[in-house]
Protein backbone atom coordinates (compact mmCIF):
# COMPACT_ATOMS: atom_id res chain seq x y z
CA UNK A 1 0.00 0.00 0.00
CA UNK A 2 1.21 3.54 -1.01
CA UNK A 3 1.34 6.28 2.16
CA UNK A 4 -0.87 8.76 1.15
CA UNK A 5 0.43 11.64 -0.71
CA UNK A 6 3.39 10.27 -1.41
CA UNK A 7 3.49 9.08 -5.22
CA UNK A 8 4.70 12.54 -6.96
CA UNK A 9 7.48 10.50 -8.10
CA UNK A 10 6.11 7.79 -8.94
CA UNK A 11 4.46 9.15 -11.76
CA UNK A 12 7.35 10.78 -13.18
CA UNK A 13 10.97 10.33 -12.19
CA UNK A 14 12.27 7.43 -11.08
CA UNK A 15 9.81 5.57 -9.13
CA UNK A 16 9.73 6.42 -5.70
CA UNK A 17 7.79 9.21 -4.03
CA UNK A 18 8.67 12.35 -2.37
CA UNK A 19 10.03 10.39 0.71
CA UNK A 20 10.58 7.40 -1.62
CA UNK A 21 9.27 5.33 1.65
CA UNK A 22 5.76 3.78 0.57
CA UNK A 23 5.23 0.50 1.38
CA UNK A 24 4.52 -0.75 -1.60
CA UNK A 25 8.42 -0.35 -3.63
CA UNK A 26 10.05 -3.42 -2.68
CA UNK A 27 14.02 -2.95 -1.75
CA UNK A 28 16.30 -4.55 -4.76
CA UNK A 29 18.89 -6.60 -3.52
CA UNK A 30 20.58 -9.85 -4.21
CA UNK A 31 18.41 -11.40 -1.98
CA UNK A 32 14.87 -11.37 -1.29
CA UNK A 33 13.93 -9.33 1.78
CA UNK A 34 11.23 -9.98 4.08
CA UNK A 35 8.56 -7.39 4.88
CA UNK A 36 9.69 -6.36 8.20
CA UNK A 37 13.24 -6.15 7.70
CA UNK A 38 11.64 -3.25 4.34
CA UNK A 39 10.17 -1.80 7.38
CA UNK A 40 12.81 -1.42 9.62
CA UNK A 41 15.08 -0.07 6.48
CA UNK A 42 12.84 2.55 5.44
CA UNK A 43 12.22 3.69 9.34
CA UNK A 44 15.96 3.68 10.05
CA UNK A 45 15.92 6.05 6.34
CA UNK A 46 13.74 8.11 7.70
CA UNK A 47 15.38 8.78 10.76
CA UNK A 48 18.68 9.43 9.64
CA UNK A 49 20.50 12.38 10.23
CA UNK A 50 20.79 13.01 6.03
CA UNK A 51 17.31 12.27 5.60
CA UNK A 52 16.15 15.79 5.69
CA UNK A 53 18.74 16.73 3.29
CA UNK A 54 18.09 13.74 0.71
CA UNK A 55 13.88 14.91 1.06
CA UNK A 56 15.28 18.43 0.63
CA UNK A 57 17.32 17.22 -2.88
CA UNK A 58 14.79 15.11 -4.23
CA UNK A 59 12.17 17.86 -3.95
CA UNK A 60 14.63 20.09 -5.41
CA UNK A 61 14.74 17.66 -8.32
CA UNK A 62 11.35 17.57 -8.95
CA UNK A 63 10.82 21.12 -8.85
CA UNK A 64 13.22 21.74 -11.39
CA UNK A 65 11.14 19.38 -13.48
CA UNK A 66 7.93 19.88 -12.98
CA UNK A 67 5.36 22.33 -14.77
CA UNK A 68 4.86 25.56 -12.85
CA UNK A 69 1.42 24.79 -12.37
CA UNK A 70 1.90 21.18 -10.92
CA UNK A 71 4.62 22.73 -8.44
CA UNK A 72 1.33 22.99 -5.51
CA UNK A 73 1.29 19.27 -5.82
CA UNK A 74 4.73 18.81 -4.34
CA UNK A 75 3.93 21.46 -1.74
CA UNK A 76 0.68 19.34 -0.51
CA UNK A 77 2.91 16.02 -0.71
CA UNK A 78 5.54 17.76 1.50
CA UNK A 79 3.06 19.13 3.84
CA UNK A 80 1.78 15.25 4.53
CA UNK A 81 5.38 13.69 4.43
CA UNK A 82 5.97 15.20 8.07
CA UNK A 83 2.99 12.38 9.31
CA UNK A 84 4.68 9.64 7.44
CA UNK A 85 8.12 10.77 8.99
CA UNK A 86 6.87 10.63 12.55
CA UNK A 87 5.15 7.12 11.83
CA UNK A 88 8.60 5.67 10.29
CA UNK A 89 10.38 7.02 13.77
CA UNK A 90 7.51 5.73 15.99
CA UNK A 91 8.34 2.70 14.70
CA UNK A 92 11.88 2.75 14.50
CA UNK A 93 11.80 3.14 18.36
CA UNK A 94 9.39 0.17 18.90
CA UNK A 95 11.47 -2.10 17.13
CA UNK A 96 14.30 -3.67 18.90
CA UNK A 97 16.49 -4.82 16.06
CA UNK A 98 19.34 -2.29 15.81
CA UNK A 99 21.80 -2.15 13.32
CA UNK A 100 25.36 -3.57 13.37
CA UNK A 101 28.18 -1.03 12.83
CA UNK A 102 28.93 -2.44 9.70
CA UNK A 103 25.56 -2.00 8.42
CA UNK A 104 24.80 1.43 9.91
CA UNK A 105 28.32 2.36 7.71
CA UNK A 106 26.55 0.93 4.39
CA UNK A 107 23.83 2.99 5.08
CA UNK A 108 25.45 6.32 5.65
CA UNK A 109 27.88 5.98 2.85
CA UNK A 110 24.66 5.15 0.65
CA UNK A 111 23.25 8.05 1.67
CA UNK A 112 25.84 10.16 1.68
CA UNK A 113 26.54 9.42 -1.93
CA UNK A 114 22.72 8.95 -2.96
CA UNK A 115 22.37 12.91 -1.96
CA UNK A 116 25.57 13.56 -4.02
CA UNK A 117 24.01 11.58 -7.39
CA UNK A 118 20.69 13.95 -6.04
CA UNK A 119 22.32 17.35 -6.13
CA UNK A 120 24.62 16.29 -9.13
CA UNK A 121 21.04 15.74 -10.92
CA UNK A 122 19.65 18.64 -10.24
CA UNK A 123 22.25 20.58 -11.38
CA UNK A 124 21.97 18.84 -14.48
CA UNK A 125 18.47 19.39 -14.63
CA UNK A 126 18.75 23.35 -14.09
CA UNK A 127 21.67 23.69 -16.83
CA UNK A 128 19.18 21.37 -19.52
CA UNK A 129 16.36 23.87 -18.72
CA UNK A 130 18.40 26.72 -19.23
CA UNK A 131 19.55 25.56 -22.75
CA UNK A 132 15.99 24.54 -23.53
CA UNK A 133 14.89 28.02 -22.46
CA UNK A 134 17.23 30.06 -24.39
CA UNK A 135 16.71 27.45 -27.69
CA UNK A 136 13.31 28.59 -27.31
CA UNK A 137 13.48 32.26 -26.93
CA UNK A 138 16.14 32.19 -30.04
CA UNK A 139 13.33 30.12 -32.01
CA UNK A 140 10.40 32.77 -31.01
CA UNK A 141 13.00 35.73 -31.96
CA UNK A 142 13.57 34.29 -35.06
CA UNK A 143 9.62 33.70 -35.83
CA UNK A 144 9.26 36.79 -34.62
CA UNK A 145 11.55 38.37 -37.23
CA UNK A 146 10.59 36.78 -39.72
CA UNK A 147 6.60 37.74 -39.81
CA UNK A 148 7.41 41.12 -39.06
CA UNK A 149 10.26 40.74 -42.58
CA UNK A 150 6.98 38.93 -44.56
CA UNK A 151 4.58 41.69 -43.25
CA UNK A 152 6.97 44.56 -43.46
CA UNK A 153 6.48 45.58 -39.94
CA UNK A 154 9.31 47.29 -38.19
Amino acid sequence: MQQPGLGMLGHGVGGGSIGGLHDDVSVSVSVAVPADQQRQLKAEIATHPLYEQLLAAHVGCLRVATPIDHLPLIDAQLAQSHHILRSYASRHQQQHHVLSPHERQELDNFLAQYLLVLCSFKEQLQNHVRVHAVEAVMACREIEQSFQALTDNP
